[in-house]
């Protein structure tokens, strides 16, 4: 789907557009307590106007981020990558009580700014992991 977006057919908010809350009670529940759908549409639809976010997604039993932007007038997306993480990556890291409503690009860049610390200490502890295993294999 991203790779039609990238094309610039269809547009990245029609490819999203089914991709969201079922309930409008569902805005006002924690982000941190969503399911990675609830998420994902929660940072697709709060897109700011003439700022760029990253926004992160599972497909293909694979992680990837993109980063999606808007001029004012067009949202724009990058080529997805690969994130090259540890197992079962954490994709964001919400604070407090965010909501929908609440969400913007900064608490976003935050967020995923926390994530990627988690997912380093992830990494390295599964490093180290991996030593011993080897070491003790000797």
């Amino acid at each position: 789907m991203l790779g039609d977006c990238y094309k610039g057919n269809p547009s990245v908010k029609k490819t999203f557009s089914w991709v969201g809350f079922s309930k409008p009670s569902q805005l006002n529940k924690p982000i941190k307590d969503m399911n990675k759908e609830e998420e994902f549409s929660c940072v697709m639809h709060k897109m700011p106007k003439r700022e760029a976010v990253t926004i992160r997604f599972e497909a293909w039993g694979h992680t990837y981020q993109v980063k999606i932007g808007h001029n004012g007038q067009r949202l724009y997306v990058n080529k997805p990558t690969w994130m090259i993480t540890a197992n079962d990556p954490t994709l964001y890291d919400w604070q407090g009580e965010e909501t929908y409503h609440t969400l913007t690009a900064d608490k976003i860049r935050n967020s995923v700014q926390r994530a990627d610390q988690m997912n380093r200490q992830k990494e390295q502890e599964e490093g180290q992991e991996l030593i011993k295993t080897f070491i003790s294999l000797d």
